[in-house]
């Protein structure tokens, strides 16, 4: 028996796992949006947070602005009136983790093709 390496199918699956991980990104960059608490209109910061949100590398999404760490640790009430945005509470990431991961790795899989169906 002797085993043949294929490296065109081992850059094939780079390709399409390089794809799907940027699908991944965007998808949670976007779905995390609507749980990211904006501070009220009067605020001299309001929203700058929710668009500081960027994706520096692959797997790894930064929110730049000054204060996102204390917004998302922070046990206070990201709600009106005290924030701008109904849906806006601590740790986003997780509670978009818990309502999406089931889509986005759905749609994660149709983009990685016929290697994982």
């Amino acid at each position: 028996m002797q085993l043949i390496w294929n490296h065109t199918a081992l850059g094939s699956r780079r390709r399409r796992m390089e794809k799907a991980q940027k699908y991944v990104d965007r998808a949670c960059l976007e779905k995390m949006t609507p749980y990211v608490p904006v501070g009220r209109p009067s605020y001299r910061n309001a929203g700058k947070l929710r668009d500081s949100g960027r994706i520096e590398s692959p797997g790894r999404i930064v929110y730049t602005a000054p204060f996102a760490r204390d917004d998302y640790y922070a046990v206070k009430n990201h709600k009106p009136p005290h924030g701008g945005n109904p849906q806006g509470t601590r740790l986003w990431f997780e509670v978009m983790k818990q309502k999406h991961s089931t889509e986005i790795g759905r749609e994660a899989a149709k983009v990685m093709g016929a290697m994982y169906r």
